[in-house]
């Protein structure tokens, strides 16, 4: 099984199985409520500290019927979930915030550094080797 997939509104994960099934594959959906509930909550497809794990997820039964279900999302406009292909995009073309905070942690470790290089040397003065 092989996720395909993901979604935080029910109607999504239903529309996705309803016309993988009208194709003939054999799909399963993970973390999906036990009961139907209105589902509307407050929720940006741009946040990317959240969790995407807990949200109702589409798996392909049959490796072999993977390609032809990728092929399908992409005709109707959706791309399929691809394993950190967020975390890859920012990774390859940083936006100037993640810059500028890379170089703020940057700056923080060479301070670190100084200082613990500094209590070293006072430490080896103190015990009479320098």
């Amino acid at each position: 099984m092989r996720q395909l997939y993901t979604s935080p509104r029910p109607e999504n994960i239903d529309r996705v199985v309803a016309l993988l099934g009208e194709h003939g594959i054999e799909c399963t959906v993970a973390n999906r409520s036990n009961w139907n509930k209105p589902s509307y909550e407050r929720f940006s497809y741009s946040q990317r500290k959240e969790n995407r794990d807990r949200w109702p997820q589409v798996w392909v039964t049959k490796a072999d019927d993977y390609t032809q279900a990728r092929i399908l999302l992409r005709e109707i406009g959706i791309e399929p979930v691809i394993r950190h292909g967020e975390e890859l995009a920012l990774a390859r073309n940083p936006t100037p915030e993640l810059r500028r905070q890379s170089v703020a942690t940057r700056a923080r470790r060479i301070v670190m550094l100084a200082v613990a290089g500094a209590f070293v040397v006072l430490m080896l003065r103190y015990l009479g080797v320098l």
